[in-house]
């Protein structure tokens, strides 16, 4: 199977991905609390566990976004032995 991205490409998806379900993560926790200090008061947003939903289903996002990225880094390296091996 063929990479479908360049190596670094995969890479910096990776890290931005890892970066996104930190923060995603955090951000959903804080509004499912809801911290008041966190949305200034406590009246909004309307919908704190709304928005905590939004950001969990976010991060679930950007943890396949890490497995897809991680694969695709996988592919380039395997692919890369192949050609050293074929020289």
């Amino acid at each position: 199977m063929k990479p479908m991205f360049s190596a670094g490409n995969a890479t910096c998806c990776t890290i931005l991905s890892i970066f996104g379900v930190i923060f995603l993560g955090t951000m959903s926790f804080l509004f499912s609390l809801p911290a008041e200090s966190l949305t200034h008061t406590t009246e909004d947003p309307d919908d704190p566990a709304g928005v905590a939903q939004a950001c969990l289903t976010a991060t679930f996002f950007y943890a396949f976004m890490i497995l897809f990225c991680g694969c695709q880094s996988w592919l380039n390296k395997r692919e890369e032995r192949a050609e050293i091996q074929l020289q």
